[in-house]
């Protein structure tokens, strides 16, 4: 959703970042409001700390042989 919203403003970084936690819920929104003014300068930082603290999902996502 907040791809789609935010598509035609591509090149502009600060409203990307900007309008970024509108698309959040639940613990990503308590993620975003705790995270460090200081490690984001740009939307690349933004895109990479998000990852990062997502990535936890992907790494524990049971496959069949798990399941």
């Amino acid at each position: 959703m907040y791809s789609r919203k935010m598509g035609a403003y591509a090149k502009d970084e600060e409203l990307l970042i900007h309008f970024f936690q509108e698309s959040l819920t639940g613990v990503a929104v308590t993620w975003y409001a705790n995270l460090e003014p200081s490690r984001v300068h740009s939307w690349k930082d933004l895109m990479v700390a998000f990852i990062r603290q997502c990535q936890y999902n992907s790494d524990m996502a049971s496959d069949r042989m798990q399941l």
